[in-house]
C-alpha cells in the first residue's frame, strides 16, 4: 500500500479520536518502525496534522479537529479508482485464466500470469515469463491489460487468497517423463495436490519430501486397522 493510503487510514482513524499506537501501524501495513516514522512526519510537517504522541499511552492523537488539504483528498479519490479499476483486471484475469501486461509507474513492461492474492486484493502473486513467482502491488501500475500469452497455471495456488505472512514454495514433479515446477504456501494443498493427481511423482527439494514423508507417517497413525 502506498505512503499516501497509509497515510489516509492513519487520519481516518486519528479523526475519530481513535489512538493509533506504533506497533498496530507497522503490523497492519507490513512496514518498518523507521518507515512508519517517516509516514507520521509526512503528516504532521508536509500536510499539517495537529498529530500529537501520549507517552502515558504510548499512542498518537489529534490535539485538535483536522481535516487533510483538499488536494491531497482529491488525488487519494482518484489514486483509490485507479488501484480499484487495476485489481478488478487482476481478479478477472485468474478467473478466467489469462495472462497481462504490465505497465509500472516508471516505463517498466513485462507479462504477468496473475494466480492468488491477499486478503484486501491489493498485493497480487503470479509467475514471470521464466517461471519464477512474482509479486506485484497494485498502487505501483499505471496500466495493466490481457495479453494474448498461453496463461501459465499453477494449480495450488489459483484462486487462493493468501496471509500477508504466507511463505511460498516450489516442488519438483514428474509427469511421465516431463518435469514440472509448480509453487505453493500451504504443505495441506501440496498434499491434497497429489492425492488428487496420483500420476505425478515427487522429485524434489529434498526438504520437501521429507516433510511429505512426515506427513503421510502421521496419516497412517490415523487409519485404523
Amino acid at each position: 500500500m502506498s505512503r499516501e493510503m497509509r497515510i489516509m487510514w492513519l487520519h481516518n482513524r486519528l479523526l475519530k479520536n481513535d489512538f493509533a499506537a506504533m506497533k498496530d501501524y507497522t503490523q497492519k501495513f507490513g512496514i518498518s518502525v523507521r518507515q512508519a516514522h517517516r509516514d507520521f512526519k509526512y503528516l504532521r510537517a508536509n500536510l499539517g496534522a495537529p498529530m500529537k504522541y501520549s507517552r502515558k499511552r504510548g499512542e498518537y492523537f489529534y490535539s485538535e479537529p483536522y481535516h487533510l488539504p483538499s488536494l491531497f483528498e482529491d488525488s487519494m479519490k482518484f489514486q483509490l479508482r485507479t488501484e480499484y479499476r487495476i485489481s478488478s483486471v487482476f481478479l478477472n484475469a485468474i478467473a478466467s485464466k489469462k495472462a497481462v501486461k504490465i505497465f509500472q509507474r516508471g516505463g517498466k513492461e513485462f507479462i504477468f500470469y496473475p494466480a492468488c492474492f491477499d486478503e484486501r486484493r491489493e498485493l497480487f502473486c503470479g509467475l514471470q515469463e521464466d517461471g519464477n513467482v512474482r509479486f506485484v502491488r497494485s498502487d505501483e501500475i499505471d496500466k495493466v491489460i490481457f495479453s494474448n500469452k498461453r496463461y501459465l497455471e499453477e494449480p495450488m495456488l489459483w484462486n487462493r487468497i493468501f496471509p500477508r505472512e504466507a511463505e511460498f514454495h516450489e516442488v519438483d514433479l514428474d509427469f511421465g517423463g516431463d518435469r514440472h515446477k509448480y509453487h505453493f504456501f500451504d504443505i495441506g494443498d501440496l498434499v491434497m495436490f497429489l492425492a488428487s493427481e496420483n500420476s505425478f511423482k515427487v522429485i524434489g527439494p529434498q526438504e520437501i519430501i521429507v516433510e511429505l514423508r512426515k506427513v503421510a507417517e502421521n496419516l497412517l497413525k490415523t487409519i485404523g486397522d
